[in-house]
Formats: structure tokens, C-alpha cells, sequence
């Protein structure tokens, strides 16, 4: 099938999608995605075609690919569709986590250099702890050890003559006990996660240290109309910009009650659309404008995609690591080479990820299994690069 033939098959079958949902979905989004033909965008069809076709036999379940808030290419496998939504992974961190905190910025509710112990006073006497930021917390900086199995952790397994593998439930001690949520994740984090250097002097990727931004940002909405992030986000981003309550879930779907908070988990855990990740996405392109209204002021929006200022990623062969913006994945030192540098991105395991680039008015958000065969040594970063950013990037062929 050509390319012209299979955008009016899918612009077709999405229009009576559309229609089916009847009145209580027009109500609903008074933003409508308009479907349009590649080329009125800048887009090579036959590049785009050979970007679909090959994401499709790598596992991807979405595809959808935005670009002057118009769908250019929306795609989806057998089994999944454009009402069901998709697990997050650690997407979640900017979805859930940079978004809450991008909020609780604009209203003033928390500061990025704050000591995370005005939130957390479990910490205030901690020579430690004591020097955690929330710049820290946000950036994979405060030194809070990941619950990932370490190198040290299966060498005592193997001591023990026991095969540990990294399937988080299966992991001794609190790093089992923080994905089994046994008691529960934050008061683990808060408590038994070792802090393994100096806060702010090293990069060490850190679920619980997400955790701890969660726990500082429910803090902060003390005395707000807001009793947790789960209802901060529904009511000041994800009904504002027209996504339904029905395309979103984020924290495994539960809310712990610790030292009073209503604590809903950041890390993971989410599930989304991907029209409602691409609004989000759009959202933050437009630098929290939404249809004329002001949601976030944008300089609270520049602040959290650009680099941060804490230490960077190592550099691996094949699997070049993005500098951390507040939450979120940024290319600002030019990681990606063939993506400008005013790209940035959420990301989380199999390779979900939503990649905004700004000077592009680009959009992509891709859901599935991983990309990359780790077999061969290629990485998380370097499966998107080598198989979606970098055709991507080629399929442009104009502004």
C-alpha cells in the first residue's frame, strides 16, 4: 500500500473513532487533533512510512508523531488503539514527577534549592541527608542509592550461592521491600536508602531519590487546595488541556498515608494515552500555554527543561546519557547529535518515551518494548537514537 493510501485509510478509520465517542468526547476536548498529510508538514511520507515499518517489528505498540499541533502519523499495533493507554515506566519521573514539581514551582509552594528537610524534617538533624536539595532530588544528584540490584548485591548472592537476578520483587532487604511496596516505598526511601556520596557531587540514578521529590512536593501543598500530586495534576494540568480522567493514572493506581501526606509514587507506575502524553508534550512546547490561557508561566517551564547545573551522566559507548533537567531528559549539550539542542524528553524502561523539540514544533511519543538488543550492547539512549531519533530526524525535509 502506498503512502497516500494508507493516510486516507488511517485518517478514515480515525475519524469514525472520533464519531463513535459521540458528544461526550467533543465536550469534553475543545482542542481537537487535526490528522494531516506529511508532506503539508515538512515530512517525507516514504521516510515515514520506513520509521513506522521498522519501530513496528521492533515492538512498538504506538506511534504518534505531532508536529504544528497536527497528527502527522498516529499508528498503533494490533491489540492496542488510540483509547487505550500504556504503561509509563520511569516516563513517569517527568510526566508525574516534573510536572508536579513544575506546578508547585510556579505557585511558589517550593523552591528548587530549598533543603529537601523543610519537607522532610526526618532529615533535618542528618549530617547527610541534611545537604539534599530539591534540585538534588529532581536531577538524580542527592546520593540516595537506586533499589536496582547493585554489582556488590549479587556478589553476596553469589556468596551465598544464590542466583539473584534483577527482577525488583525478588531483591533482599529495603530495595525489595521499596517495589513491593512492603510497608510502603516512601517511608523506605526516607529512612533506609544509603545516601552513597556527597549530595550534588555525583550522577546516580535514584527511584527512591524520586520518591523523596514526591514526598517534599506533597509537603509543599499543605494549606492548598490540593491534597496530593494526583489531584494537583488533574486539576491543573490534565483537565485544563482536555485529557479525560478515563486516558491517565499515574502512582500503581494507590495513595500511602505517611506522616499525614497522601503520597502518590513518581517514579513509575503510570499509564497514559498517547494523545494524552503528546498533550502534555504539547503543553510544555508551547512553554505552558494551552489554547491562549496561561496554565504555567513559561519561565517555570524553561527552568525545568534545561540542564540543571548538577553533574552529568558517564558517557558509555553506544548509549549516550542526556544531561537531567528538573525531571526531565534534556539535549542541550548535544547528546543527540542529529537533534537540536533544545530538544528534551521523558523516558522510561522499553523505551517509552515523549521527545519535544521546540525549534522543530515537534512532538513524538512512542510506546513498546525496548529498542535496542542488549545482547549487542546497544543501550537504553542509543536504541532511540539509532532507531527513532535519527530517522526521525531525516524524515524532516522541511520547515
Amino acid at each position: 500500500m502506498d503512502a497516500y493510501a494508507r493516510f486516507r485509510k488511517e485518517a478514515i478509520a480515525f475519524s469514525l473513532t472520533l464519531a463513535l465517542c459521540g458528544p461526550v468526547c467533543v465536550a469534553a476536548e475543545p482542542f481537537e487533533w487535526q490528522i494531516v498529510w506529511p508532506t503539508t508538514q515538512g515530512f517525507s511520507p516514504e521516510k515515514l512510512d520506513a520509521l513506522r515499518d521498522s519501530l513496528a517489528q521492533r515492538g512498538t505498540k504506538a506511534l504518534l508523531i505531532v508536529r504544528n499541533d497536527k497528527i502527522v502519523c498516529e499508528w498503533y499495533a494490533p491489540g492496542h488503539g488510540v483509547e487505550k493507554k500504556h504503561y509509563t515506566a520511569s516516563m513517569a519521573k517527568a510526566l508525574v514527577g516534573g510536572m508536579s514539581l513544575l506546578v508547585a514551582l510556579n505557585d511558589g509552594l517550593i523552591a528548587v534549592d530549598d533543603p529537601a528537610w523543610r519537607y522532610i524534617p526526618q532529615w533535618a538533624n542528618d549530617p547527610v541527608r541534611s545537604k539534599i536539595t530539591i534540585r538534588h532530588l529532581a536531577t538524580h544528584s542527592a546520593g540516595i542509592e537506586d533499589a536496582e540490584a547493585s554489582e556488590q548485591d549479587r556478589l553476596a548472592a553469589r556468596q551465598r550461592g544464590v542466583t539473584l537476578t534483577a527482577e525488583h520483587m525478588s531483591l533482599p532487604g529495603w530495595k525489595g521491600g521499596f517495589w513491593r511496596q512492603e510497608p510502603d516505598p516512601f517511608t523506605l526511601a526516607r529512612d533506609e536508602a544509603p545516601v552513597i556520596f556527597t549530595p550534588g557531587t555525583q550522577y546516580a540514578y535514584s527511584n527512591p531519590g524520586m520518591g523523596m521529590l514526591s514526598y517534599a512536593v506533597t509537603a509543599s501543598l499543605k494549606g492548598s487546595p490540593y491534597s496530593d500530586i494526583r489531584t494537583l495534576l488533574r486539576d491543573r494540568i490534565m483537565r485544563p488541556i482536555g485529557v479525560r480522567d478515563s486516558a491517565w493514572s499515574i502512582g500503581y493506581g494507590k495513595t500511602f498515608e505517611v506522616d499525614r501526606l497522601r503520597l502518590v509514587a513518581n517514579w513509575g507506575g503510570g499509564s497514559y494515552t498517547a494523545r494524552a502524553t503528546a498533550r502534555v508534550g504539547l503543553l510544555m512546547l508551547h512553554k505552558g500555554n494551552w489554547q491562549g490561557k496561561q496554565l504555567i508561566e513559561s519561565r517555570w517551564v524553561e527552568e525545568v527543561v534545561r540542564p540543571a547545573g548538577t553533574p552529568l551522566p558517564g558517557q558509555p559507548p553506544g548509549n549516550p546519557q542526556p544531561a537531567s533537567g528538573l525531571g526531565w531528559w534534556t539535549n542541550a549539550d548535544g547528546v543527540w547529535p542529529q537533534v537540536p539542542r533544545d530538544a528534551f524528553a521523558g523516558a522510561g524502561a522499553g523505551n517509552q518515551v515523549l521527545l519535544v523539540v521546540p525549534s522543530l514544533d515537534l512532538i513524538v511519543v512512542r510506546n513498546g518494548a525496548n529498542l535496542y538488543d542488549p545482547s549487542q550492547g546497544k543501550g537504553f539512549w542509543g536504541g532511540l537514537e539509532r532507531h527513532l531519533f535519527n530517522p526521525l530526524m531525516a524524515a524532516i525535509g522541511g520547515p
